[in-house]
């Protein structure tokens, strides 16, 4: 199966011809979609603007990070599964569409990047160096925000 051929069959499958041809469905998950990520973004934000040594001094990183770290896996969630249901609704859109790999791929590095380092180097035990703390919070906001403006971006190309 090409790519072509799966991307024909996730915009052809019940759950995208129900989403496409609701008048209020695509409005609500898209609403959705953009809260998560809005507060995925603060939470994230905040997280790395306390590695960076900026804001929040009074809490440890491991302490914001541990206090942020539920909104931040909800917010995730509620965004991906959202998108998941954006992205079956207009999978030929996003087929054809010059910004959409750059999303997945600043996705998939967000994802990858929190999951297999940051929460390690924000946890009680972590001590690694205050460099380390600011090359992962700034690789971070990179790839998150990179998420959001190539999102945005879809739109337009």
């Amino acid at each position: 199966m090409t790519l072509l051929q799966l991307f024909k069959w996730f915009d052809a499958t019940p759950i995208s011809l129900i989403i496409r041809n609701s008048t209020y469905i695509f409005p609500v998950v898209e609403v959705l979609h953009l809260f998560g990520l809005t507060l995925l973004l603060g939470t994230i934000t905040v997280i790395d603007m306390r590695m960076l040594g900026v804001g929040m001094r009074r809490q440890s990183i491991a302490q914001v990070a541990g206090s942020l770290a539920p909104w931040s896996i909800g917010a995730a969630a509620l965004t991906i599964l959202s998108g998941i249901l954006l992205f079956l609704s207009e999978a030929m859109k996003c087929y054809g569409n010059a910004a959409f790999p750059y999303k997945m791929w600043f996705l998939l590095g967000g994802i990858i990047l929190y999951f297999a380092v940051q929460r390690k180097v924000t946890s009680p035990t972590s001590r690694v160096s205050p460099g380390t703390l600011k090359v992962v919070a700034v690789l971070s906001l990179i790839l998150w925000y990179g998420v959001a403006v190539a999102g945005r971006a879809i739109a337009f190309v």
